[in-house]
Protein backbone atom coordinates (compact mmCIF):
# COMPACT_ATOMS: atom_id res chain seq x y z
CA UNK A 1 0.00 0.00 0.00
CA UNK A 2 1.67 3.07 -0.84
CA UNK A 3 2.77 5.62 1.86
CA UNK A 4 1.66 2.87 3.91
CA UNK A 5 3.79 0.81 6.54
CA UNK A 6 2.73 -2.26 8.26
CA UNK A 7 2.05 -2.61 12.15
CA UNK A 8 2.40 -5.81 14.03
CA UNK A 9 0.35 -5.77 17.19
CA UNK A 10 1.33 -7.92 20.66
CA UNK A 11 -1.17 -10.31 19.78
CA UNK A 12 -0.50 -10.90 16.34
CA UNK A 13 -3.09 -8.86 14.33
CA UNK A 14 -1.57 -6.84 11.72
CA UNK A 15 -2.61 -2.88 10.91
CA UNK A 16 -1.65 -0.34 8.34
CA UNK A 17 -0.51 3.03 9.33
CA UNK A 18 -1.20 5.49 6.35
CA UNK A 19 -1.99 9.30 5.89
CA UNK A 20 -5.88 9.93 6.40
CA UNK A 21 -8.09 9.85 3.12
CA UNK A 22 -11.91 11.51 2.42
CA UNK A 23 -12.98 8.07 1.80
CA UNK A 24 -11.91 7.28 4.97
CA UNK A 25 -14.89 9.03 6.48
CA UNK A 26 -17.67 6.29 6.87
CA UNK A 27 -15.05 4.41 8.93
CA UNK A 28 -14.36 7.43 10.98
CA UNK A 29 -17.58 7.77 11.77
CA UNK A 30 -17.54 3.95 13.00
CA UNK A 31 -15.01 4.35 14.95
CA UNK A 32 -16.67 7.30 16.47
CA UNK A 33 -19.51 5.10 17.09
CA UNK A 34 -17.75 2.50 19.53
CA UNK A 35 -15.56 4.36 21.81
CA UNK A 36 -16.47 4.65 25.07
CA UNK A 37 -18.16 7.63 27.15
CA UNK A 38 -14.27 7.45 29.14
CA UNK A 39 -12.23 7.95 26.06
CA UNK A 40 -14.68 10.78 24.54
CA UNK A 41 -14.07 12.81 27.58
CA UNK A 42 -9.93 12.11 27.82
CA UNK A 43 -10.09 13.25 24.16
CA UNK A 44 -12.32 16.34 24.62
CA UNK A 45 -12.30 17.00 27.98
CA UNK A 46 -16.20 16.50 27.49
CA UNK A 47 -19.62 14.82 25.97
CA UNK A 48 -19.11 14.83 22.10
CA UNK A 49 -22.23 13.48 21.00
CA UNK A 50 -21.68 12.77 17.13
CA UNK A 51 -19.27 14.26 14.83
CA UNK A 52 -21.34 17.30 12.62
CA UNK A 53 -20.42 17.03 8.85
CA UNK A 54 -18.25 19.79 9.13
CA UNK A 55 -15.93 17.64 11.62
CA UNK A 56 -15.76 14.67 9.31
CA UNK A 57 -14.58 16.87 6.29
CA UNK A 58 -12.20 18.57 8.20
CA UNK A 59 -10.85 15.67 9.96
CA UNK A 60 -10.81 13.68 6.75
CA UNK A 61 -9.48 16.26 4.15
CA UNK A 62 -6.12 17.13 5.53
CA UNK A 63 -4.92 19.78 2.51
CA UNK A 64 -2.77 21.91 4.55
CA UNK A 65 1.25 21.93 5.08
CA UNK A 66 0.74 22.70 8.15
CA UNK A 67 -1.96 19.80 9.30
CA UNK A 68 -1.45 16.07 9.10
CA UNK A 69 -2.98 12.69 10.13
CA UNK A 70 -2.36 9.03 10.21
CA UNK A 71 -4.55 5.99 10.55
CA UNK A 72 -4.26 3.08 11.81
CA UNK A 73 -6.49 0.76 9.61
CA UNK A 74 -7.38 -2.79 9.20
CA UNK A 75 -8.38 -4.88 6.63
CA UNK A 76 -10.28 -4.18 4.87
CA UNK A 77 -10.35 -0.56 5.66
CA UNK A 78 -11.79 -0.62 9.62
CA UNK A 79 -10.05 2.14 11.11
CA UNK A 80 -9.06 1.88 14.50
CA UNK A 81 -6.71 4.63 15.56
CA UNK A 82 -5.92 8.37 14.22
CA UNK A 83 -3.29 10.47 16.05
CA UNK A 84 -2.71 14.20 14.28
CA UNK A 85 -1.34 17.46 15.08
CA UNK A 86 -2.43 20.82 13.87
CA UNK A 87 -0.46 24.00 13.65
CA UNK A 88 -0.69 27.46 11.44
CA UNK A 89 0.79 28.72 8.29
CA UNK A 90 4.07 29.43 9.03
CA UNK A 91 4.22 28.16 12.85
CA UNK A 92 7.42 25.83 14.32
CA UNK A 93 4.77 24.42 16.61
CA UNK A 94 1.57 22.29 16.51
CA UNK A 95 -0.67 20.77 18.75
CA UNK A 96 -1.08 16.49 19.00
CA UNK A 97 -4.34 14.18 19.00
CA UNK A 98 -4.43 10.74 19.18
CA UNK A 99 -7.44 8.20 19.66
CA UNK A 100 -7.42 4.51 19.86
CA UNK A 101 -10.10 2.19 19.58
CA UNK A 102 -10.97 0.92 22.97
CA UNK A 103 -10.80 -2.53 21.86
CA UNK A 104 -7.17 -1.98 20.94
CA UNK A 105 -5.73 0.32 23.54
CA UNK A 106 -2.56 -0.91 25.64
CA UNK A 107 -1.45 -2.67 22.30
CA UNK A 108 1.00 -0.17 21.49
CA UNK A 109 -1.22 1.73 18.46
CA UNK A 110 -1.02 4.87 19.80
CA UNK A 111 2.68 4.83 20.46
CA UNK A 112 3.22 3.42 16.85
CA UNK A 113 1.17 6.65 15.34
CA UNK A 114 2.23 9.12 17.72
CA UNK A 115 6.33 8.28 17.08
CA UNK A 116 5.41 7.93 12.88
CA UNK A 117 3.39 11.44 13.60
CA UNK A 118 6.84 13.28 15.39
CA UNK A 119 9.23 12.11 12.84
CA UNK A 120 6.71 13.10 10.53
CA UNK A 121 6.56 16.45 11.93
CA UNK A 122 10.33 16.57 12.29
CA UNK A 123 10.93 16.13 8.77
CA UNK A 124 8.20 18.69 7.62
CA UNK A 125 10.10 21.28 10.14
CA UNK A 126 8.76 21.66 13.24
CA UNK A 127 10.18 22.17 16.59
CA UNK A 128 7.76 21.50 19.16
CA UNK A 129 4.88 19.55 19.54
CA UNK A 130 1.94 20.23 22.39
CA UNK A 131 -0.61 18.10 23.93
CA UNK A 132 -3.59 19.21 26.26
CA UNK A 133 -3.40 16.22 28.53
CA UNK A 134 -5.94 15.94 31.87
CA UNK A 135 -3.89 15.40 35.24
CA UNK A 136 -5.67 12.25 35.59
CA UNK A 137 -4.51 10.83 32.45
CA UNK A 138 -2.10 8.39 33.64
CA UNK A 139 -1.54 6.88 30.15
CA UNK A 140 -0.92 9.74 27.92
CA UNK A 141 1.55 10.88 30.17
CA UNK A 142 3.15 7.92 30.55
CA UNK A 143 3.15 7.60 27.08
CA UNK A 144 4.68 10.57 25.96
CA UNK A 145 7.63 10.14 28.52
CA UNK A 146 8.67 6.76 27.08
CA UNK A 147 8.84 9.04 23.66
CA UNK A 148 12.49 9.51 24.72
CA UNK A 149 12.51 13.45 23.76
CA UNK A 150 13.26 16.55 25.86
CA UNK A 151 9.33 17.52 27.60
CA UNK A 152 8.23 20.62 29.38
CA UNK A 153 5.13 20.12 31.57
CA UNK A 154 2.80 23.05 33.08
CA UNK A 155 0.02 21.95 35.43
CA UNK A 156 -2.96 23.82 35.75
CA UNK A 157 -6.03 23.12 37.95
CA UNK A 158 -6.74 19.37 35.84
CA UNK A 159 -4.77 19.02 32.80
CA UNK A 160 -1.23 19.61 32.01
CA UNK A 161 0.39 20.75 28.75
CA UNK A 162 3.55 19.28 27.60
CA UNK A 163 5.23 20.60 25.27
CA UNK A 164 7.71 18.02 23.58
CA UNK A 165 10.67 19.26 21.90
CA UNK A 166 11.44 18.08 18.65
CA UNK A 167 15.07 19.92 17.89
CA UNK A 168 17.92 18.00 18.11
CA UNK A 169 16.04 15.10 16.96
CA UNK A 170 17.60 13.14 14.42
CA UNK A 171 15.75 10.40 12.48
CA UNK A 172 17.75 6.94 11.92
CA UNK A 173 17.45 6.66 7.77
CA UNK A 174 14.49 3.89 8.03
CA UNK A 175 12.40 6.53 9.79
CA UNK A 176 13.34 9.39 7.69
CA UNK A 177 12.34 7.05 4.76
CA UNK A 178 9.08 6.10 6.16
CA UNK A 179 8.11 9.35 7.05
CA UNK A 180 8.88 10.88 3.65
CA UNK A 181 6.62 8.09 2.42
CA UNK A 182 4.02 9.25 4.61
CA UNK A 183 4.43 12.62 3.65
CA UNK A 184 4.61 12.26 -0.12
CA UNK A 185 0.78 9.82 -0.09
CA UNK A 186 -0.53 12.26 2.25
CA UNK A 187 0.54 15.52 -0.91
CA UNK A 188 -1.08 13.15 -3.45
CA UNK A 189 -4.42 12.66 -1.23
CA UNK A 190 -4.18 16.74 -0.91
CA UNK A 191 -3.53 16.87 -4.88
CA UNK A 192 -7.34 14.51 -5.40
CA UNK A 193 -8.62 17.08 -3.09
CA UNK A 194 -7.61 20.62 -5.00
CA UNK A 195 -7.67 24.11 -4.08
CA UNK A 196 -11.47 24.51 -3.55
CA UNK A 197 -13.30 24.72 -0.40
CA UNK A 198 -14.90 21.07 0.66
CA UNK A 199 -17.95 22.05 3.07
CA UNK A 200 -20.50 19.81 4.69
CA UNK A 201 -22.48 19.50 2.11
CA UNK A 202 -19.84 17.83 0.15
CA UNK A 203 -20.12 14.85 2.44
CA UNK A 204 -21.72 11.96 0.97
CA UNK A 205 -24.77 11.44 3.62
CA UNK A 206 -24.97 7.87 3.80
CA UNK A 207 -21.10 7.88 5.12
CA UNK A 208 -23.03 10.23 7.91
CA UNK A 209 -25.56 8.35 9.21
CA UNK A 210 -27.37 7.05 12.50
CA UNK A 211 -24.65 5.73 13.60
CA UNK A 212 -22.63 8.11 13.98
CA UNK A 213 -25.32 10.00 16.67
CA UNK A 214 -24.23 7.65 19.44
CA UNK A 215 -24.96 8.43 23.16
CA UNK A 216 -21.66 7.84 23.88
CA UNK A 217 -20.18 10.13 21.48
CA UNK A 218 -17.07 9.99 20.02
CA UNK A 219 -13.15 10.72 20.61
CA UNK A 220 -12.03 11.36 17.92
CA UNK A 221 -8.65 13.68 16.41
CA UNK A 222 -9.52 16.58 15.52
CA UNK A 223 -10.80 19.34 18.16
CA UNK A 224 -13.92 20.16 20.18
CA UNK A 225 -14.15 23.68 18.42
CA UNK A 226 -12.73 22.78 14.80
CA UNK A 227 -13.65 26.46 14.15
CA UNK A 228 -10.69 27.21 16.38
CA UNK A 229 -8.30 24.83 14.45
CA UNK A 230 -7.28 23.94 17.69
CA UNK A 231 -6.85 20.28 18.63
CA UNK A 232 -8.68 18.38 21.91
CA UNK A 233 -7.11 16.20 23.64
CA UNK A 234 -7.14 11.84 22.99
CA UNK A 235 -8.70 9.13 24.33
CA UNK A 236 -6.95 6.24 26.51
CA UNK A 237 -4.82 5.23 24.15
CA UNK A 238 -4.23 8.50 22.01
CA UNK A 239 -2.09 11.57 22.78
CA UNK A 240 -3.36 15.22 23.65
CA UNK A 241 -5.64 14.88 26.65
CA UNK A 242 -4.79 10.52 26.05
CA UNK A 243 -3.35 7.60 25.25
Amino acid sequence: MSGGDELLLRGGDRLVVRPIRPGDAGALVALHARLSADTIYRRYFGARPHLSPGDVARFTRVAEEWRFALVAVREPGDLVAVARYEGGAGASSAEIAVVVDDALQHQGVGRALLERLIDVARERGLDTLVADVLSANSPMLGLLRVLGLPTRTVLDAESCTVTVDLRGHELPPERRERARAHIGAAHIGAAHIGAAHIGAAHIDAAQIDAAQIDAAGAALPGTPGAASGRPANAGPASTAKAP
